[in-house]
């Protein structure tokens, strides 16, 4: 288990974190300046706080109440830098080696040898890291950070730099040392998609500040507000007012369309933000049967806008009502939403084409409005 509970003030930069995680992979998530970095080396011993506690199982690394601070050599952290931090003049097994308190010896090469197997680096013990892809190099880095026996290991983007089939590769990696290793793992990302397949928890930062942390399916599905929807890409996101309730079930009147959704312990009259992936909203073919219970979130809706991403697509729609404002207005739309690359080529989907779309009522997530708590 690991806790941390600090605050840190530079210059104009407030930090206050608060968060848990047990033996899992936390990915620490946002936008570039919210603290993610800093996250990391406040964990390392790198930067000391102005306040707080960090505890690493029954281990207390900082405690400003009882003055202790315990310096990184002490904490047995294993540190993954974005650039690989390799020495240029020492072979892939000596850079692996480095930091055990005895390189030399029997053991030590027991060890060497069980990281070079492990991070697929069994050929190169004897290569210097010029010699090397950013693949490998990065391996060499995990490998040094792991023979040590940390008791925490930080990753600080350790894929930004690699192209898209080597980091897919290096996930997998860090799959299975999560699964080899019963440590908590941090792992910084501002990617979206390998923090959702990474994470068994997800901590949402910005401007130095948690605004969420859970599993990632309650990051993902159910984000804390705005914000939070915004980072982690549910694109839909609006606005509105209780337009009538009904049991568990209420309607909300957006600005340009209306949407059954579940109610929680809304009243009629109340503001509320909601919001829902681009995933989870639903192309219904013609043919198609939806029943009173699904008509009730079903619109009409043109096709404004086509752009292929990878094995999916991304589309924008306008609902049909709205079609006189596309003119003045070509930007204009009101869904986005993202279909597999072969579900849209077999609806026979094409920019221009009217088509139906349905919001499902259990996908449709109401958002706590930020800045009112007793929302």
């Amino acid at each position: 288990m690991l806790d941390l509970k600090v605050n840190l003030k530079l210059r104009d930069f407030e930090y206050g974190a608060d968060f848990s995680i047990g033996n899992e992979l936390a990915v620490v998530f946002g936008p570039s300046g919210a603290g993610k970095s800093l996250t990391l080396n406040i964990l390392a011993g790198l930067t000391r706080p102005d306040s707080g506690l960090i505890r690493a199982g029954d281990r207390v690394f900082f405690d400003s109440e009882k003055r202790i601070n315990l310096p990184p050599q002490e904490r047995r952290v294993g540190y993954v830098f974005q650039d690989y931090a390799l020495f240029p003049h020492l072979t892939v097994a000596k850079n692996i080696s480095f930091g055990l308190s005895r390189p030399r010896g029997a053991e030590a090469r027991r060890k060497v040898e069980e990281m070079l197997a492990l991070m697929r680096l069994d050929r190169l013990g004897d290569s210097y890291p010029h010699q090397l892809s950013g693949g490998q190099k990065q391996r060499v880095a995990v490998a040094r950070a792991l023979v040590t026996e940390p008791s925490i290991l930080l990753l600080d983007e350790p894929f930004s730099a690699l192209d898209s089939a080597v980091r897919e590769k290096l996930r997998h990696d860090i799959i299975k040392v999560k699964e080899g290793y019963n440590i908590p793992i941090v792992f910084v990302t501002h990617d979206l998609e390998e923090a959702y397949m990474l994470g068994d928890r997800i901590i949402v930062f910005d401007k130095g500040v948690v605004l969420q942390a859970g599993t990632r399916d309650e990051v993902f599905y159910r984000p804390a507000g705005r914000t939070v929807a915004r980072f982690v890409g549910a694109k839909n996101i609006f606005s509105g007012r209780v337009a009538e309730t009904n049991g568990s079930a209420c309607v909300i009147a957006a600005e340009r369309f209306k949407v059954t959704a579940p109610s929680g312990a809304l009243q009629t009259g109340q503001p509320v933000d909601f919001c829902i992936r681009p995933e989870d909203i639903m192309i219904v073919r013609p043919d198609r049967d939806l029943g009173a219970a699904l008509e009730a979130n079903v619109f009409p809706a043109r096709i404004v806008s086509v752009s292929r991403r990878g094995a999916t697509y991304q589309l924008e729609m306008l609902l049909e009502r709205h079609l006189g404002d596309v003119p003045d207005k070509p930007e204009m739309f009101d869904f986005t939403i993202r279909l597999p690359a072969h579900a849209y080529q077999r609806l026979g989907l094409s920019l221009g084409g009217l088509t139906k779309i349905s919001l499902k009522k259990p996908s449709i997530h109401l958002l706590p409005r930020e800045g009112d708590a007793n929302v």
